[in-house]
């Protein structure tokens, strides 16, 4: 694993999200990298405060608050916008070098938005499984993050976010109604040649939604419909989100 990296695995590193040997090589990148320093240490400041309010229900408008600042600071890839930085013992950093780590430190900031969300939408004996897939990600270069558009009959929020070199997606929703009765609600990829039916939506009672999932395919829409409580290999029912890539 080259450097480059390494570099996104600072929020699965802070999140201990990681496996045996990808900490090892993190930790040994770590030990020479101030910007990946800087990420961790941003990042479990967050999850230190997460811990400590975890016992304290979050007003509705906080919820809000998060689903908008998540799709507004989205995280942009480190290699993006991160040239290779030149450094002199005695010259102060220059503008590239704080770009860069302006940079960063956003990056970090936005990653945080996403593990605020998964305790600000409760279910907290699966925060640290879910935000680590979330973390997984959202740190993938080539990650995108959208909120869909509720249609007729759709009530509350949805982010979906994936990675099409991971292959993986996650949704996040809140404020869900309960859904009619003997009907589900089924999320859709859908791409220019078919619909693929990826998941029966599970509502807790709070009407909130945390799923993960693999993403065989790059999405041209991502849709919700209200289908039969099995759920249906074939949508039929009415869209009550969609938003397009």
């Amino acid at each position: 694993m080259i450097d480059h990296d390494l570099h996104h695995l600072a929020a699965s590193y802070a999140l201990d999200a990681l496996d045996p040997d990808e900490r090892e090589a993190f930790e040994s990148h770590l030990a020479e990298c101030e910007v990946c320093h800087i990420d961790v240490a941003q990042l479990r400041t967050a999850a230190t405060g997460l811990a400590e309010a975890q016992s304290v229900a979050p007003p509705p408008a906080l919820r809000a608050r998060v689903l908008d600042e998540i799709t507004r600071t989205r995280q942009q890839s480190p290699l993006a916008t991160r040239p290779t930085p030149v450094t002199h013992p005695v010259q102060p950093a220059s503008p590239v070098r704080r770009i860069w780590m302006i940079s960063t430190l956003a990056a970090a900031a936005a990653m945080a938005l996403l593990v605020v969300a998964i305790s600000v939408f409760g279910d907290h004996d699966r925060t640290d499984s879910f935000a680590g897939e979330l973390a997984k990600v959202m740190e993938q270069p080539d990650a995108q993050m959208l909120e869909l558009d509720a249609q007729p009959g759709g009530a509350g929020q949805f982010k979906v976010a994936w990675s099409n070199s991971l292959h993986r997606a996650v949704l996040i929703g809140e404020g869900l109604a309960p859904a009619p009765a003997g009907k589900a609600y089924e999320l859709w990829l859908i791409t220019a040649e078919q619909s693929m039916a990826m998941h029966v939506l599970d509502r807790a009672a709070d009407g909130n939604v945390h799923v993960t999932l693999d993403a065989p395919q790059m999405p041209a829409k991502w849709a919700i419909t209200v289908e039969p409580a099995a759920g249906a290999e074939v949508a039929t029912g009415d869209v009550i989100f969609i938003a397009s890539v």
